[in-house]
């Protein structure tokens, strides 16, 4: 018979103890009422779109070289991050000697997805002033400061000093990009300043004191604040000071609106009050309409993501999107969970029939419970995904894990005595240390020239072995020490 108390006391067995109530505390297991109106098991655990179901997009950048797509990542990351979304998927993969993207949100759809990255994120924005031309000439101020210009009808250009500039063409006055945009057939020339740019948001607010929601029916706006540098509140200032006032009802306002664009579509038009003539403005309201209280909140969310994570550094092209459906994701956990437990009882038979030994067969399911339980445990601590590639690797540590519990306990067998039983059990453990370093030798080259669930198959595999190495079958030799005397 065992002496449980004696073995309880053993340090092999006090540290997976521990390292399992460590692990009962990173996965943190809790009851939450789901959208069917039933409870539901909730864990810390990140579970990939396969186990969840989402959206999965490959994608490709038009310049791919290393830093852009280092940039693209980081940019996708925190533009997905400030959306809200915790359970995510970002990797470079090799197609054919080309570096592609290949992204995941889980619980996420195709629309939602796209809508995200799509967007190449350039923010600008705008004041546009009509001037009027007598006889092909007119001043214009900026900063208070005046600049003369002529209009050149054999070109439909427009001259300010001694640059012409044409359609589209800009030119920088005190510190300001100007464009020329265009001439009406009532001698009104349209020049459009820049007074903000993606590169100029500081912070964009998404609590509750700095946004709000408001409207009826199909009619509703959102509204949110965001910080910008001191440079493009001294280039608002500089704009706004020569602009002229208008009333409207009760209240007034300047003669020009701010227009917000987003890779080079209008988002909104924005009146500027007419306190705000000639002041660096550091804090900009930003606002969007909305079908619905949900839709303004959903455009809402969508553009605070893309301010704060920037712009992409490239263009990028989505090559391939599929979406996996909740109801099939929660078909898949429950396929993965009945993947581990028939590996662990097909096993545990195979090795009742070798043994015929409840007191060894017993450790060894338990060992390898333990094993898995580690592993999510170490999972959720690091947040790392888990998906069908890391089930996949749970069931190849089992397996070696089970190897490795045959090697001590057949060892165990040739000899009775007390210092052999140690001795053989070194050796054990040196074959074992040996068989792990090679499955770990194998695993490497994985995860850098594998890629998507390669790598992630492959990093589980090894963070089984470490934990079967060091932890579980330590502990299992110990008990098989006190088996045998």
């Amino acid at each position: 018979m065992i002496n449980i108390k004696r073995l309880l006391k053993e340090p092999r067995i006090i540290i997976v103890m521990i390292l399992i109530l460590v692990a009962l505390v990173a996965i943190r297991p809790y009851p939450q009422l789901n959208e069917k109106g039933t409870m539901s098991l909730e864990t810390n655990i990140k579970q990939g779109i396969d186990m969840k179901g989402g959206a999965r997009a490959l994608i490709h950048l038009m310049d791919s070289t290393d830093d852009n797509l280092r940039k693209t990542i980081v940019v996708l990351e925190r533009r997905i991050d400030s959306y809200g979304v915790k359970e995510k998927l970002i990797r470079p993969v090799e197609v054919e000697g080309e570096w592609y993207v290949q992204l995941e949100m889980a619980g996420s759809d195709e629309e939602e997805l796209r809508d995200l990255i799509e967007r190449q994120g350039k923010f600008e924005a705008t004041i546009d002033r009509n001037i009027s031309l007598l006889n092909n000439t007119a001043a214009f101020n900026i900063n208070k400061k005046p600049y003369e210009m002529e209009y050149l009808p054999d070109r439909d250009a427009i001259k300010i000093g001694d640059d012409v500039l044409e359609i589209d063409d800009t030119i920088e006055v005190e510190g300001i990009i100007v464009k020329y945009i265009n001439k009406t057939a009532d001698d009104v020339v349209t020049l459009r300043s820049y007074v903000i740019t993606g590169e100029d948001i500081k912070q964009v607010f998404n609590d509750a004191q700095h946004t709000g929601i408001s409207g009826t029916g199909s009619n509703w706006k959102f509204e949110f604040s965001i910080t910008i540098s001191r440079e493009a509140a001294d280039r608002f200032a500089k704009v706004t000071s020569d602009l002229t006032k208008d009333f409207s009802g009760t209240r007034t306002y300047l003669s020009s609106d701010i227009d917000l664009y987003l890779d080079d579509e209008l988002v909104d038009s924005l009146k500027i009050s007419s306190d705000l003539q000639g002041k660096a403005q550091p804090d900009i309201q930003i606002s969007g309409p909305g079908d619905s209280r949900d839709d303004a909140w959903i455009n809402m969310n969508k553009l605070q993501s893309i301010l704060e994570s920037g712009a992409l550094p490239t263009e990028i092209e989505i090559v391939q999107m599929n979406t996996i459906s909740p109801s099939l994701g929660e078909q898949f956990i429950r396929t993965a969970i009945m993947a581990i437990l028939f590996s662990i009882i097909a096993v545990s038979i195979v090795v009742y029939f070798r043994y015929r030994d409840p007191r060894i067969v017993i450790p060894m399911i338990l060992t390898s419970c333990v094993e898995v339980f580690l592993i999510f445990g170490a999972a959720a601590l690091i947040q790392w995904t888990i998906d069908f590639a890391a089930i996949a690797g749970i069931i190849a540590a089992i397996g070696s894990g089970v190897d490795d519990q045959i090697i001590i306990t057949d060892e165990s067998e040739k000899r009775k005595d007390e210092l052999s039983l140690k001795r053989k059990l070194k050796r054990a453990f040196f074959i074992i240390f040996a068989s792990a370093a090679t499955t770990i030798a194998v695993m490497v080259p994985l995860l850098t020239v594998g890629g998507g669930g390669v790598a992630g198959f492959a990093l589980t595999t090894m963070g089984g072995v470490i934990i079967g190495v060091f932890v579980t079958r330590p502990a299992f030799a110990k008990v098989i020490e006190h088996i045998r005397r």
